[in-house]
């Protein structure tokens, strides 16, 4: 099995996890463009069992969007390390994409989700489909 290494920006969170991942999504909802801060987010989901901190465990703190999802972001540089979609991948962790120190072909975004509320401006891929 390949090995995909990452962790945050100022490098004291670093984590890895195994592929096969379950799916790559490109989500464009309004909680994943404020908490990352971007037009539009990718993720990577990672079975719990798959995803492994190697150091920097101590740094990690927690943000509690809504009852059932979760944003771990490193405390020092504020990156987020992972996630939980408990309303659609309550199981899995949410590793965002550009944390990948190691990319792979696996790793290109499979779906796009919530495009009804993707900034005008962002174009719709059509190798990705879209899913509602």
């Amino acid at each position: 099995m390949n090995k995909i290494q990452g962790g945050c920006h100022c490098g004291h969170v670093s984590w890895e996890f195994e592929l096969p991942v379950k799916t790559v999504v490109k989500c464009h909802c309004n909680n994943c463009r404020k908490l990352q801060g971007s037009d539009y987010s990718s993720w990577i989901v990672v079975p719990k069992s798959q995803f492994k901190v190697n150091s920097g465990r101590e740094e990690i703190s927690t943000y509690h969007f809504s009852e059932v999802s979760q944003k771990y972001f490193c405390a020092n540089c504020g990156s987020t390390v992972y996630g939980i979609n408990g309303k659609h991948f309550p199981t899995d962790f949410m590793v965002p994409l550009g944390e990948v120190d190691n990319y792979s072909e696996d790793l290109a975004p499979k779906i796009q989700v919530y495009s009804k509320d993707k900034a005008e401006w962002v174009h719709i891929h059509d190798d990705e489909p879209v899913v509602s």
